[in-house]
């Protein structure tokens, strides 16, 4: 069992793997364990005076509160490197790969805050970054605009205070604050080499005309521009580390910080952004999770495939969601389904789905995308029986780097794109026919 209390200069630390659900021990004060428990990463349960069974509930990260650290380690043999390289995909502004740097062995508040440092740093170096922000304010002299409606229903017949409109050039924008807030809410973070909480502390000041963001509040958007060029590798880490990193600060000292994620919407969202990228385009499109009715379909005559199709009406049917489906000319080729349970068993459910996505599409193959979980892991088709249908288990080996996962990918992709060849070919000679 391990204990911790608040204030201890020493720090203890629990590592679990995601799936774990034994779970263990801890010695926690019951502040220290609703802390642990409002982060999301275990579920905290009593077991006795002050002590506490932790459990992983399905997310990864690492907390620290009253000297513990628990981190949750994602089952796919992920390092830091490889995490927030899938974190890339969980936001629509993706940092370059070299924005933290990290070696899959190196602890991540460290790592995430030297990184941070650096990049404020050198983007700081040219000068501080300035732009309009609009400003609603009472004054006693008229600057910008007057706010007519504003004025008449605040101060019904006064002529001041005047309720105005005006444009500020200020360092109080966006950029900044998101900067400045990433860089004061890391230097709380305990066991910080020295020379790393001074460099951040130096952004901070740096930026102290610029608002902080509160915890839980609103984190204001940025869009790329020539102007913040120079500042954009380090505004896409700030932004993750403001939206995903909670830092409680208490007499000048953290009492809690942690960084939670859950990897099943990272993978599935990885997958989903690569297929996009390699198969839209040239005639082919990736289709997000359409819905199609598997019962009361009408059988044409004219469609040699017998392949149903859904009926107009909009009653009560049997609908299944078809994963990522991809169409070449409108005829749906293969689908793909990204599943983040490793195990065989939990992975069944999954290929029912998928042999009725096949039957609703009328097409004889799919794919299972799941994290590979042994290096020498190999697609695997499997044959339906009595159909033509084969779904093949295809795993990805998430833990040998961002350019091997995305390599990966781009194969599973290209045997998508040779299925639709023979399909273009067919349609090819059918006009060639009826032109005769």
């Amino acid at each position: 069992m391990i204990s911790a209390s608040a204030g201890s200069a020493t720090s203890e630390s629990l590592e679990f793997d995601e799936f774990d659900r034994r779970g263990r021990l801890v010695t926690l004060s019951w502040e220290g364990a609703q802390h642990l428990s409002q982060t999301g990463l275990v579920e905290v349960l009593p077991a006795g005076r002050d002590t506490w069974r932790l459990i992983p509930c399905g997310c990864v990260g690492s907390v620290r509160v009253e000297g513990l650290s628990v981190r949750v380690l994602p089952a796919a043999n992920l390092g830091l490197t490889q995490l927030f390289f899938l974190l890339d995909h969980a936001a629509d502004n993706a940092f370059l790969p070299s924005a933290v740097q990290a070696r899959d062995d190196d602890e991540l508040w460290a790592s995430v805050a030297e990184s941070m440092a650096a990049l404020a740093h050198q983007a700081l170096s040219s000068g501080l970054l300035r732009g309009y922000r609009r400003v609603d304010e009472a004054l006693t002299t008229v600057r910008g605009r007057i706010r007519l409606g504003d004025q008449i229903r605040r101060h019904p017949g006064m002529t001041i205070p005047l309720e105005v409109t005006y444009s500020e050039f200020t360092p109080d924008i966006a950029e900044n604050r998101i900067l400045r807030t990433a860089a004061h809410r890391l230097q709380f973070l305990p066991d910080l080499p020295d020379a790393t909480r001074r460099r951040l502390a130096m952004v901070d000041a740096r930026l102290t005309d610029a608002s902080l963001i509160g915890q839980g509040a609103p984190v204001p958007t940025w869009t790329p521009t020539r102007l913040n060029a120079r500042f954009q590798d380090a505004l896409a880490l700030a932004d993750r580390i403001v939206r995903r990193i909670s830092v409680e600060v208490e007499d000048g000292h953290a009492a809690s910080a942690a960084f939670v994620t859950e990897m099943p919407a990272l993978f599935e969202r990885f997958v989903e952004a690569e297929l996009t990228a390699a198969l839209d385009g040239r005639g082919g499109r990736l289709l997000h999770n359409p819905v199609v009715n598997l019962d009361s379909g009408t059988e044409s005559d004219d469609d040699p495939s017998g392949r149903h199709s859904a009926p107009a009406d909009h009653g009560d049917h049997i609908s299944v969601r078809m994963g990522l489906v991809y169409e070449v000319d409108g005829e749906p080729v293969t689908t793909f389904v990204p599943t983040y349970p490793t195990d065989r068993r939990a992975r069944a459910a999954e290929h029912y789905r998928l042999l009725a996505a096949c039957t609703a599409l009328g097409v004889d193959r799919a794919y299972l995308v799941y994290p590979a979980q042994r290096r020498d892991d190999a697609p695997q088709p499997r044959r339906i029986v009595h159909t033509d249908i084969s779904i093949v288990e295809y795993p990805v080996d998430l833990s040998m780097g961002p350019a091997e996962s995305r390599r990966t990918i781009v194969e599973l992709s290209q045997q998508a794109r040779d299925l639709a060849a023979p399909r273009s070919a067919r349609h090819r000679t059918e006009g060639r026919r009826h032109a005769r």
